[in-house]
């Protein structure tokens, strides 16, 4: 079974490792006005551990460049003493572009994550037809990735058609492919949102096994749909999720901070950030049982 493999595997590490906070990172998409050596310094300045960097058509990395521009990017992050933990793709099959250059490069740069694309559900075909092929493309990538020993990670999105909004759509795939290198991104904001009020637990309890990296935000409802809000303020629990995830699977993974509200400017996201980073290392991590997260 995937996750006993899973929970007993190097990538979430010993239950004396998980007492130390996981590596807080912000995604890069936020920061995308940043050339490589801006970014480090920046992310050092925000007491930051890493960042989530993209590499996709318009992100910090383009794929067809991964070979020359992955290794510079990693290279100026980590001059600063920030690590690369992990890297967002948009791959929704191991047929797409530049799949196994952007894997290698990433296993070249000493990188273990991997988030991959989202699927979404179409009208006019049988679900179970679509659930069927969106596990072989999900089998694809995930052979891909574990012959370059990274994991790659599904990133859940609510809302209608996207496939994993609904979790057991993941809880099956991930029993089906059955591979130590495939796991869930799992972003808590979304799937707060499609569990709303009570059954987040179970789905969390559900999904803790495969759960190799998190992504981070909050919202509250508003005449009945989602509106994403600065953390703490909305009716995610974060450190509920994040002591669940370490409780019943140790998780250690990277902690990716989303920003999907709306913010005026460049130093006002650089604020907004700073401000975050202050509530999960004061607050969230605590909370979630974690230690040692470089509180001053």
């Amino acid at each position: 079974m995937a996750a006993a493999s899973l929970s007993a595997g190097a990538a979430q590490g010993s239950d004396a490792e998980a007492a130390k906070a996981p590596p807080l990172c912000v995604f890069s998409k936020h920061l995308q006005f940043l050339n490589y050596e801006k970014l480090a310094v920046t992310c050092r300045q925000l007491r930051l551990d890493g960042v989530d960097l993209t590499v996709r058509r318009g992100g910090h990395v383009r794929p067809e460049r991964v070979a020359v521009d992955l290794p510079k990017a990693v290279d100026a992050l980590r001059a600063e003493g920030i690590a690369v933990p992990m890297i967002t793709t948009d791959y929704l099959s191991a047929k797409d572009p530049y799949v196994p250059e952007v894997l290698a490069a990433a296993q070249q740069c000493g990188i273990s994550y991997c988030r991959i694309g989202s699927h979404r559900y179409v009208q006019d075909e049988a679900i179970a037809e679509q659930l069927r092929r969106i596990t072989e493309d999900i089998r694809g990538l995930a052979a891909v990735a574990e012959e370059h020993e990274i994991t790659a990670g599904y990133h859940n999105h609510s809302g209608a058609n996207n496939f994993g909004a609904n979790l057991w759509d993941l809880y099956r795939i991930y029993e089906q492919v059955d591979s130590p290198y495939l796991g869930s991104n799992f972003d808590v904001g979304h799937a707060q949102v499609e569990n709303g009020y009570g059954n987040w637990e179970i789905t969390a309890r559900l999904m803790a096994p495969w759960v190799r990296m998190m992504s981070v935000k909050d919202f509250y409802f508003e005449d009945g749909k989602p509106l994403w809000c600065p953390l703490g303020e909305g009716m995610v629990d974060v450190a509920r999720y994040l002591a669940l995830f370490r409780t019943h699977a140790g998780f250690a993974g990277p902690v990716s901070l989303h920003f999907e509200y709306k913010i005026k400017g460049r130093e006002e996201m650089i604020q907004e950030i700073e401000k975050t980073v202050n509530y999960m290392r004061k607050e969230i991590f605590p909370k979630a049982g974690y230690g040692d997260s470089r509180v001053s």
